[in-house]
């Protein structure tokens, strides 16, 4: 895998596009409670991206090559301190300026990591990758919406049953503690086993302000005290996995529909972001 920002202009012209795949990842700088740091997102996504990499390019037989992470993504709840969000329409235009650029120069296999959940993220990537792939062909896949709402390999049966049983841990629990545990442990703060619960239901989630009141003055939703680096090794084995499966198969262009098309795009409402602005918190004097 190479550094595409570290080439010159003759070496990726050089490239075999075809046989090529460049990886983008977009998430925010955002606040991740008291354990995890405003980067987390960013962090996963490389991370992800990376593992992904080295497994394609033994499967395919393929060059994979990779950008810094951009620091760009919408999301539902702006106003937390801490947090640097753009608009759904800005993430939108950026990503179809970073797109339309790689696609400018020949790649054929772009492949979007938007390794933020939200809903609003991922309706702008989505809405970009469109809208690239409807001016210069099919080239830009976007996977991780439809991975999020659970679309890929199939989790390992601890994992599976210990997700069913401490669900709705949406942001700054256990999952994502666990997660980077498993990444790097110097990311995670001491003290996240005495951090308290946070609850909320999938139908609260939808309604900015009872996600700032399940926040509360912590910033998550879920259990980050259950965390562990055993789990953290199995659910981004199993998202790396997931990736590499939706990849190989936009690579092949078969069956890849079920990755790309994100499930949630189909709300109207969930565009109304669209139309909105970016809260943000001041530090009170």
């Amino acid at each position: 895998m190479k550094d595409l920002s570290l080439m010159t202009w003759k070496e990726i012209q050089a490239a075999d596009k075809k046989k090529s795949i460049v990886f983008v990842v977009m998430a925010p700088i955002e606040e991740h409670g008291w354990c995890l740091p405003l980067a987390t997102d960013l962090l996963e996504g490389v991370y992800w991206s990376k593992g992904a990499m080295q497994k394609l390019e033994q499967r395919l037989g393929a060059e994979c090559f990779y950008l810094p992470p951009f620091p760009v993504a919408a999301a539902s709840v702006n106003e937390f301190y801490g947090s640097i969000h753009f608009s759904m329409k800005d993430t939108c235009r950026i990503a179809c300026g970073i797109l339309e650029s790689i696609q400018c120069m020949g790649f054929w296999h772009i492949v979007v990591i938007a390794s933020h959940a939200d809903p609003q993220h991922q309706i702008a990537i989505e809405k970009a990758v469109r809208k690239a792939n409807a001016r210069n062909g099919l080239s830009v896949f976007a996977p991780m919406g439809q991975i999020f709402m659970g679309v890929g390999v199939k989790p390992l049966a601890q994992l599976e049953a210990f997700e069913k049983e401490h669900g709705n841990d949406y942001h700054a629990g256990w999952i994502e503690t666990s997660s980077l545990l498993d990444i790097d442990e110097q990311y995670v703060r001491e003290g996240f086993r005495e951090l308290p619960s946070s609850r909320i239901t999938d139908r609260d989630m939808i309604f900015r302000k009872k996600q700032l009141e399940a926040m509360g003055e912590y910033g998550h939703i879920g259990s980050p005290d259950l965390a562990t680096k055993e789990l953290g090794k199995q659910l981004n084995d199993n998202c790396i996995d997931s990736i590499c499966d939706a990849v190989e198969k936009f690579y092949h262009r078969s069956e890849y529909e079920k990755y790309g098309e994100y499930t949630l795009y189909k709300i109207l409402p969930l565009h109304i972001g669209f139309l909105g602005k970016v809260r943000r918190r001041k530090v009170a004097k």
